[in-house]
């Protein structure tokens, strides 16, 4: 399970080093564990925002609004600014 985790790139082509020898660790994360990070971002953020401003919380329109920015939105985002 932990290999498809270890980079392929030889010790010498692969990621600068942390001082004390230390490198950065490369993992990924699967489509199934960014999913739920994008729900559950939209979910404690759409509740932090609710306690503050309870008609924000009260419309559905905003609910939805607010979900569909979150996981549709955002990934749509991050893969404009990679280009």
């Amino acid at each position: 399970m932990d290999d498809e985790y270890v980079s392929s790139l030889p010790a010498e082509r692969a990621s600068p080093r942390l001082p004390l020898g230390l490198s950065w660790p490369r993992l990924r994360a699967s489509a199934r564990v960014r999913e739920a990070a994008l729900y559950g971002g939209a979910a404690v953020s759409y509740v932090a925002i609710g306690v503050f401003v309870t008609e924000f919380a009260l419309s559905w329109v905003v609910g939805f609004s607010w979900l569909m920015l979150w996981v549709w939105g955002l990934p749509a985002l991050v893969r404009r600014l990679r280009r």
